[in-house]
Parts: structure tokens; C-alpha cells; sequence
């Protein structure tokens, strides 16, 4: 806007709320450091984001698939209120929960923040290091959110996904990334598999 200093006006137009506010920074720090303003410009101009942080992984048919690392409440949050804003149809939140401690202990965050998206699929925990001893599943969480779906494994989520004008986003920590990697080489094959 107007109140930023020439150096850094429309350096960050355009940017999704969040990326935008540390694209400022990070020109700022640059500029505060003496980097060439047109030099901070080329930079952000050419990123493409932080792998697994609302990276794009593709479109099929007509819904767009994303994939971010949040695993966290307060992440997830941020990444699906930031999503509802982006004008998208429907978006659907394949997300797998990671670890059964970290599940367990914010499991009413966790059912409050799944409430946002349109269509919630949950995977298993991905366990990491763990071993369940809390006796505790995805489907605990998908039995106490409205509409959610429990999907045992990676491969059941990619195939429930996707309407034209949707918004996919896998989220999570563990091997989630990998259903929308399924459904989009689904597509590659066709219908029939070949």
C-alpha cells in the first residue's frame, strides 16, 4: 500500500494472505541490509514456495491438488482458513494426523479445526516413532467431525477425491503427500489403468 516505503510498493501484490506479510518482511530485512530493491524484487518474483507448504502438485479434472506439511492444530488452521479465502468450490482436507501422543492430546483442537473445510477424509496416524499404546485411531477423530470420512490408508483417500472447482489439499506430516501423488497418476493412466 501507500504507507510502505517506495522500495517495497507492489512488492507483494497479489501474494496469498500470509506468504504476502513474509514476503514484506523478508524484502524489508533485504532492503534494511542493503540488497537492491529491483534485486528483492527478481528474488520473489522467482520463488515458488517451500516444498510440502501449499505446494502444488497439479489439477485433476478441474480441482486443483495442494500439499502442505501442517500437523499442528494452529497450522491447520491457518492453512484452511487461508484456503476458504482462495474462492475454490469445495475444499476438501485429506489430512492424516502424525503421532498418536500428539492425536491424543489435542484430539478436541484437532475435531474443532476439521470442521472448517467443506469435506474432511482422515488417514490413519501416521505413527512416526510410535507404537499405539492410547489405543487411538483417525476414526475416533472422522466419528466426532460431521461428514468426515475415515480412510484406512493413502490409497482409499486418492480415490474418493475431486469435482471441478475444488480445492484438494493433503496435509499432514507423514505419507499423505502421497494420495494426491495416486490421483493424479491415476489420471496419467486413464480410467482403465493402462
Amino acid at each position: 500500500g501507500d504507507d510502505f516505503p517506495p522500495e517495497l510498493r507492489g512488492i507483494a501484490g497479489g501474494l496469498p494472505q500470509g506468504v504476502d506479510k513474509n514476503a514484506l518482511a523478508a524484502a524489508a530485512a533485504s532492503i534494511a541490509l542493503g540488497v537492491p530493491a529491483r534485486a528483492v524484487e527478481e528474488g520473489l518474483n522467482a520463488f515458488r514456495g517451500a516444498g510440502r507448504r501449499l505446494e502444488h502438485k497439479g489439477s485433476f479434472h478441474g480441482a486443483e491438488v495442494f500439499d502442505d506439511y501442517a500437523h499442528h492444530p494452529e497450522e491447520l488452521r491457518a492453512l484452511l482458513t487461508m484456503a476458504q479465502s482462495l474462492g475454490y468450490g469445495r475444499v476438501i482436507c485429506a489430512f492424516q494426523p502424525h503421532t498418536y501422543s500428539r492425536t491424543h492430546e489435542l484430539f478436541s483442537d484437532f475435531v474443532e479445526v476439521l470442521k472448517l473445510p467443506d469435506q474432511v477424509l482422515l488417514a490413519e496416524i501416521f505413527a512416526a516413532r510410535e507404537q499405539n499404546e492410547l489405543g487411538i485411531s483417525s476414526r475416533d477423530l472422522a466419528e466426532q467431525i460431521p461428514g468426515a470420512e475415515f480412510c484406512p490408508g493413502v490409497e482409499q483417500v486418492a480415490e474418493r477425491l475431486a469435482q471441478p472447482g475444488d480445492l484438494i489439499l493433503t496435509v499432514g506430516a507423514g505419507d499423505i503427500f502421497r494420495a494426491g501423488e495416486l490421483l493424479l497418476a491415476g489420471q496419467e493412466k486413464g480410467p482403465a489403468g493402462n
